[in-house]
């Protein structure tokens, strides 16, 4: 027994004395200081954006991570217990990087969790991926951004995919706004096989994927899994605008090659798109690829059908119609496949929307499957190329132009923190999306300044119906203008639907739009809008646009918009617009200008 106690305490002399060493010799070198320790605490400067206690060692670890360096050194020299669920098996990435730093190792341990994850994983390279914005969802028309984890495996549906999002059962629109805004959500890393995530992106949600091959080693990879494990089931706050899926997206793969500095691309908001850009610029990004949502899928089959083709997927979906009727049918062996895959797709879209049961979803799916098969092989179906999210302008906007208005010719200058409107060119944007936040233009005429407009929120969705699709078209604006009475500011809320027809170049819309508003100005009314815009190609647009309003107490106003823009680039374009109001006296306002995207 002497011997025992003495064995026992020759080794907490011996721990104790190596992890005094190691921590003596992380201060010399200072370790706490350096960026790999601030990128793996997620200190961008003095405190942790990791909000959950079990992420830290030390009681004061989320503010000084000096301390939870110094902790965390001392769990790896001290714990006993090196097998599931201990210090040692939960902080992968930190027990490696301190072994490479400090020259030493703490052992080898049984983790036998975490080593059955990356062997099941496989992890090999990295993707990004971003799925673009639902057309008629207010809430993704930022689009969203996370990595897929690929194995050696050819097919990438098995990989998984890492996703941060807020957790929330919240159905309350504004309620959902509020918290998401001002932090009343916990956000989560999870991990899921890449195939969930496209069911639930491209098809359940009808959003088209692309995917960035990124061209970190395997060694980075091996990183950023460390990493990610060391992550898991841990919260921080949730913030719409910068704390959001894409920012953690950024985390990652700073830790994955330190050398890159994603995050400074991001001054005070954080928008999907722009962090493709920033991997772009940051020179990560390998191979590009499109995965086709099956709402373009469905579009694409349409224009390849005849009127008497898109009947027999109408009958065949519903049922009224079956595989073999097809037969009697005078058509071409390519136009029976199209007929049949395009009728597979929309069951099974039908059964996504919840029209149909399981049962008759999978009883009639099986029958179109079949009826395919029966045909053989046949052409591939040509799907129209859509220009890449990061060709698009860039989010934020500066405008400066020249006003000539009735009684005056202002010097308009404006600015938009984001992100894109109707008249803009929609390279790399969903067509038909509009959503500006903040879009401000003050007007400077001699030695007098106005503010000529401050849109709170405006957003838009121009969806056009089609052969297989119905949905319907919407816009709101929130904010103050001059367009109500005599060149007055007043605030003004107007919502709006209706219905729009057209495509990717060209599309118009017809919307009934009731407004109220507020102000020197008080009033409210019910106005119907028709517009139309022409995508030219060489990224040219021209818009149209006119409307009439009934109100209650003022005179029926009239109003006429022609615009069209040329965008030179990402970052520049030219635009022209001309209005003509009509409430009590005609007016004409011109304006030349161009708008610097940053």
């Amino acid at each position: 027994m002497p011997f025992l106690f003495l064995l026992c305490a020759l080794t907490l002399s011996l721990f104790a004395s190596t992890t005094d060493e190691l921590i003596a010799q992380a201060h010399t070198k200072h370790l706490s200081d350096t960026r790999y320790w601030h990128l793996l605490m997620h200190t961008p400067h003095n405190e942790s954006e990791i909000d959950d206690p079990a992420f830290f060692l030390a009681p004061n670890g989320k503010t000084d991570i000096s301390s939870e360096l110094d902790e965390t050194i001392k769990h790896f020299t001290r714990d006993l217990n090196q097998s599931d669920g201990s210090v040692f098996c939960r902080f992968p990435a930190r027990r490696a990087w301190l072994e490479s730093e400090l020259n030493t190792s703490f052992g080898e341990g049984e983790c036998n969790e975490y080593n059955a994850l990356v062997t099941k994983m496989d992890p090999q390279k990295v993707t990004l991926v971003f799925p673009s914005a639902h057309i008629n969802s207010p809430a993704s028309m930022f689009g969203h951004t996370f990595l897929r984890i690929d194995s050696s495996m050819d097919s990438k549906l098995m990989s998984y995919a890492i996703n941060y999002a807020a957790f929330t059962d919240d159905t309350n629109g504004l309620l959902f706004a509020y918290k998401g805004l001002f932090g009343g959500y916990h956000g989560f890393y999870s991990m899921l096989p890449y195939y969930e995530k496209l069911k639930e992106y491209r098809d359940s949600e009808s959003r088209d994927v692309w995917e960035y091959d990124l061209n970190l080693t395997h060694d980075e990879v091996m990183a950023m899994v460390r990493h990610i494990w060391e992550l898991q089931h841990i919260n921080s706050w949730y913030y719409f605008f910068d704390e959001n899926c894409s920012y953690h997206m950024l985390w990652l793969t700073e830790i994955a090659r330190p050398s890159v500095h994603l995050r400074d691309h991001f001054f005070y908001y954080v928008i999907p798109p722009e962090t493709v850009r920033a991997f772009e610029d940051e020179a990560l990004v390998g191979e590009k690829h499109f995965r086709p949502s099956k709402r373009t899928k469905l579009l694409a089959y349409e224009r390849q059908l005849s009127p008497q083709g898109i009947d027999a997927v109408r009958f065949l979906t519903i049922g009224t119609m079956h595989g073999t009727d097809l037969k009697a049918v005078e058509l071409s062996e390519q136009e029976r496949r199209f007929i049949l895959e395009a009728s597979a797709e929309l069951v099974e879209y039908n059964y996504i929307e919840g029209k149909m049961t399981k049962d008759e979803y999978s009883a009639r799916y099986h029958e179109l499957l079949v009826a395919r098969a029966a045909l053989g092989t046949g052409n591939e179906l040509p799907i129209q190329s859509k220009s890449n999210p990061d060709t698009a302008h860039h989010s934020a906007r500066v405008e400066v132009a020249q006003g000539w208005f009735e009684h005056r010719s202002p010097v308009l200058i404006g600015w938009r923190p984001a992100f894109h409107d109707l008249f803009e060119d929609d390279t790399g944007h969903l067509a038909g999306a509009q959503i500006e936040f903040l879009d401000t233009l003050i007007g400077i005429d001699k030695d007098k300044v106005n503010l000529e407009k401050l849109t709170v929120l405006s957003l838009a969705s121009i969806s056009p119906v089609s052969h297989f699709f119905r949905p319907f078209s919407w816009r709101m604006k929130s904010g103050w203008d001059r367009d109500y009475g005599d060149d007055q500011l007043s605030f003004v809320t107007r919502v709006g639907a209706g219905a729009a027809i057209g495509n990717d170049q060209f599309f118009g819309y017809l919307l009934s739009e009731p407004e109220v508003r507020l102000g020197f100005n008080a009033d409210a009314g019910l106005g119907f809008s028709a517009g139309a815009g022409m995508n030219w190609g060489y990224r040219m647009k021209s818009s149209v646009e006119a409307g009439h309003i009934l109100y209650l107490d003022g005179a029926d106003r009239s109003r006429i918009l022609m615009s069209h823009l040329w965008q030179w680039n990402t970052m520049g374009a030219i635009v022209f617009n001309y209005e003509v109001f009509n409430q009590y006296h005609r007016e004409d306002r011109y304006k030349l200008g161009v708008n610097i995207y940053f």
